[in-house]
């Protein structure tokens, strides 16, 4: 059985540029509308109100799995289809943290080049992806550019507004 992990940005566009926002990874959807609810109160979240925004993330899956070639680009990146709706069928239960793996490089002055990989339940199984990932096309030109963050699950990780 496949199982999810709930992410919660807040994605807005104003006159000079785009911005997402991670807010947080919830494998409860009651605490991600509780969690949202607490950050549209923050100024500049409540200005985009609509700028919310859940993705269903299948949990221990390699959502980034070949290299790359070109700079910010989403081909090699698996989606979940359309249709895979929000819902609390396959929540993952009694987690308290999960393992984000994220590819970062600076390109220029002004531009940072990411992928995220994925979301993993243990450290072991996120480092070992890690390992293989580095023998890839482009992350073998930066290996030592991942990430791999533990984060507290249902948690708000953002604590202002902007």
């Amino acid at each position: 059985m496949k199982s999810f992990i709930y992410i919660l940005e807040h994605i807005y566009t104003d006159k000079s540029h785009t911005n997402c926002k991670l807010l947080g990874f919830f494998d409860d959807l009651r605490e991600l509308e509780r969690i949202k609810n607490i950050a549209s109160k923050f100024s500049g979240f409540k200005d985009y109100p609509n700028g919310f925004t859940i993705i269903k993330n299948e949990l221990n899956k390699v959502h980034w799995s070949v290299g790359f070639h070109t700079v910010v680009g989403e081909i090699g990146r698996d989606y979940l289809p359309e249709e895979d709706l929000i819902d609390d069928t396959y929540i993952v239960q009694n987690l308290k943290f999960i393992f984000s793996i994220s590819h970062i490089y600076t390109v220029d002055s002004s531009t940072d080049d990411e992928r995220i990989i994925g979301v993993f339940s243990n450290l072991a199984m996120a480092e070992q992806v890690v390992e293989q990932l580095k023998e890839q096309p482009g992350f073998k030109d930066y290996p030592e550019n991942f990430i791999i963050d533990e984060i507290e699950l249902n948690q708000l990780l953002w604590s202002s507004g902007f």
